[in-house]
């Protein structure tokens, strides 16, 4: 899932993923595809197929970009911060919303050359 603190950062992250095509197959991949739960060894390498069946664990990712981090009407940076909560059997929340991680996605290069890159 993901979030936004406000509609400024909202059409930031649209403008950007309009404009960097890789900015935003990268945003696909890490935040929206869905992930099933799968069968670990001890080890925790994958034994065997996706189980689709909820998720013991909701993820929800907020975004934020800041005014001054723009570089014309493009961000060179995109703030993040990732949550996890404990879900029922239903997948229902069952808990608060608890920071797992947080970091940003910067653009090393230019707008004319971008070079995306996370942080944490």
């Amino acid at each position: 899932m993901i979030e936004f603190t406000d509609s400024f950062s909202q059409a930031c992250v649209a403008e950007a993923c309009a404009a960097f095509p890789d900015l935003r197959r990268r945003l696909m991949v890490e935040l929206i595809l869905p992930m099933f739960a799968r069968p670990l060894n001890e080890r925790g390498e994958t034994t065997g197929q996706p189980i689709i069946k909820p998720s013991p664990t909701l993820h929800k990712t907020l975004l934020f970009v800041s005014p001054r981090d723009l570089v014309e009407h493009l961000p060179k940076e995109i703030s993040f911060c990732r949550y996890h909560c404990t879900c029922n059997e239903y997948g229902q929340p069952t808990d608060v919303w608890q920071r797992s991680i947080n970091g940003i996605y910067y653009n090393h290069g230019s707008n004319q050359q971008p070079n995306w890159s996370v942080h944490t």
